[in-house]
């Protein structure tokens, strides 16, 4: 006796419902993946303008907002010798938002009449001349130059904006001092090891019942120096 083996029916509504599925998916994934850039939001830059970073990031003509992994345009971004830091993130409708640190602005040079930055860079632009940065008058030892840069990076703000010159004027028994020409009329003697000192400025400054003279903060610490009445 032949025994009948039965047959297994295939469903073929279910089978052609999942075909249908799965070419739908990879439809929508690849409108999603070659959809373009929509908008991009730049924040925190002065030096470069927004169409600079644009071009640095290679988003110039709005490209697929998939095509550039975030680290890569960060990495691009970072080719500008004025940028420190980039974060870039990514946001509903195809939106780049890009943070930028740039460098700091310490001072103009004014032996070589461009500006410098926390890094050393030095750019010359136009657009800068009317922010009141202090003017660095005359060359400063090599060995000192970059330690001087250290430390005035790592002023408050509002201390360097209250800096009218620098000039570089050692003594015979320290290499590392300047004098500082304030926007107020004030003049203040610094050294290398002491200048985080001139943070106190504000402070210390009342203490002299507003005369104008020289504060010397380039011995001791800062805040108990000798101040020479001027005027």
């Amino acid at each position: 006796m032949v025994k009948k083996v039965k047959k297994k029916r295939i469903k073929v509504i279910p089978c052609l419902i999942l075909l249908l599925s799965l070419i739908f998916f990879s439809l929508i994934v690849r409108l999603i993946y070659n959809s373009s850039t929509e908008n991009i939001f730049i924040s925190g830059n002065e030096l470069l303008n927004d169409q600079e970073i644009i071009d640095l990031a290679k988003l110039t003509d709005y490209p697929r907002f998939f095509k550039y992994r975030n680290k890569t345009i960060v990495n691009n971004i970072k080719r500008s010798e004025l940028v420190k830091d980039v974060e870039v993130t990514r946001s509903f409708y195809n939106v780049f938002n890009i943070k930028i640190v740039e460098y700091k602005v310490l001072f103009y040079d004014f032996s070589s009449s461009q500006y410098v930055l926390s890094n050393g860079t030095m750019i010359s632009d136009d657009e800068l001349d009317s922010r009141g940065y202090p003017t660095l008058l005359n060359y400063v030892a090599d060995e000192v130059y970059d330690k001087f840069l250290k430390k005035l990076d790592e002023l408050d703000d509002n201390i360097i904006n209250q800096i009218s010159e620098i000039k570089y004027e050692p003594s015979n028994y320290d290499n590392s001092r300047f004098l500082l020409k304030m926007n107020d009329g004030n003049y203040v003697y610094i050294n290398i090891p002491n200048f985080k000192s001139l943070n106190l400025y504000n402070d210390i400054y009342p203490n002299f019942d507003n005369h104008i003279g020289i504060l010397y903060l380039d011995s001791g610490y800062g805040e108990a120096s000798e101040y020479k009445i001027i005027k």
